[in-house]
């Protein structure tokens, strides 16, 4: 099981300081805090975005049972409103930050001027297992008009008709010119896998993210397939190729 929250606050902060997580239905959110869940109370990759290119630039994850040995500093760091060519994140697929279930988990930014400020985390119940198949990456559309700090939720639109059938996603890949982050929203489902988005067609999306390396992120009947939620700054149309097993 995975689950992406997001984090966002322009300002300037000339020391570390928590910033405002995004709106979150899924989760229990009170000021700069996230609650974690127990069921995935485990970090498994993390990424920032600061729209400067000053010296001072950090960001880091704060929990108490992070700070009972280390906060954990979140590094390489972005630096734009949007992640760019190359998304670049912290892995922690093989070594998850290990949280306890309900408590407290904040972003902490330092920057150098009044600027745009963004983390994204994954959560997770383990290390993915990657998955095996034969896997098909199939087209489709969104079309959610962002606005800053708000998952915005979009229905997709294959691009082929699906078979009849179940699936499995597996992977997925999203771009559009200001977006940042998105999130599959599968019907009656408690969580949000998620990717980074990147911003062209022919931009770099990170391979962990595609054709079953973090194993199953949730099935649908062809009738009733997931919609996207969104991430970003303003942008009205997403691409999005998204890689299925077909199971029955």
């Amino acid at each position: 099981m995975i689950h992406t929250v997001a984090y966002e606050l322009s300002a300037s902060e000339a020391a570390l300081t928590a910033i405002t997580p995004v709106p979150d239905g899924t989760i229990a959110i009170q000021s700069t805090q996230i609650r974690v869940p127990a069921s995935v109370n485990q970090i498994i990759a993390a990424a920032a975005l600061i729209n400067s290119a000053t010296a001072t630039l950090r960001a880091q994850i704060q929990a108490p049972s992070l700070r009972a040995t280390l906060n954990y500093d979140i590094a390489p760091i972005n630096n734009g409103l949007v992640f760019g060519a190359i998304p670049r994140y912290l892995r922690l697929w093989n070594a998850p930050l290990q949280l306890q279930a309900d408590e407290p988990v904040e972003v902490f930014v330092q920057n150098g001027a009044a600027v745009m400020n963004r983390a994204v985390l994954w959560l997770g119940d383990g290390s993915p297992k990657p998955t095996t198949g034969r896997i098909f990456s199939v087209r489709c559309t969104g079309a959610a008009s962002l606005t800053t700090a708000v998952w915005v939720n979009s229905a997709i639109t294959f691009q082929q008709t699906l078979p009849a059938g179940n699936y499995q996603v597996v992977g997925l890949r999203v771009f559009g010119a200001n977006a940042v982050a998105a999130r599959l929203f599968f019907v009656g489902g408690a969580w949000r896998p998620g990717v980074p988005c990147v911003n062209a067609e022919d931009n770099n999306d990170p391979w962990e993210f595609r054709l079953g390396n973090l194993g199953v992120w949730g099935e649908f009947k062809n009738t009733t397939p997931p919609s996207v939620d969104v991430l970003g700054v303003t942008d009205t149309a997403q691409v999005v190729i998204m890689d299925l097993i077909k199971t029955t």
